[in-house]
């Protein structure tokens, strides 16, 4: 149901969006901000049990917390990448969204290194 009263908010705002971009298109580009926010803020808080529920069965598999906090950060990472890439877009430069990606890329390998620095452990001590 909260992902419906999403939708409808992103359809009833697209018009005046659509209508402001041909006469202040700064204007436009605010109000897709602010329910952007709103939107981002709504789904944080539909999103919390998952994630609780989520911890709780990588718990019962043994999984350290550190490992599902890398997993989580670095889906974070993705999220605020494409939002900002098509913010971006949005803005009329894929140059700007073609950077915020990369930089998003970036930012996950590095979020990611401690994953990756532990698979490469275990699998040195498997085969080694």
């Amino acid at each position: 149901m909260e992902l419906l009263r999403l939708m409808g908010l992103c359809v009833l705002c697209l018009l005046p969006v659509l209508a402001l971009r041909k006469t202040a298109p700064e204007q436009a580009l605010l109000l897709t901000l602010a329910v952007l926010a709103m939107a981002a803020a709504r789904c944080l808080a539909a999103a919390a049990p998952a994630l609780e529920e989520l911890r709780a069965l990588f718990d019962r598999a043994g999984v350290d917390g550190a490992h599902v906090s890398i997993l989580l950060r670095t889906l974070a990472a993705s999220l605020v990448t494409r939002l900002c890439a098509d913010l971006c877009r949005d803005g009329g430069s894929q140059a700007l969204a073609s950077t915020v990606e990369m930089a998003g890329a970036a930012a996950a390998l590095l979020i990611a290194l401690p994953l990756l620095r532990d698979v490469t452990n275990l699998l040195m001590g498997y085969f080694g």
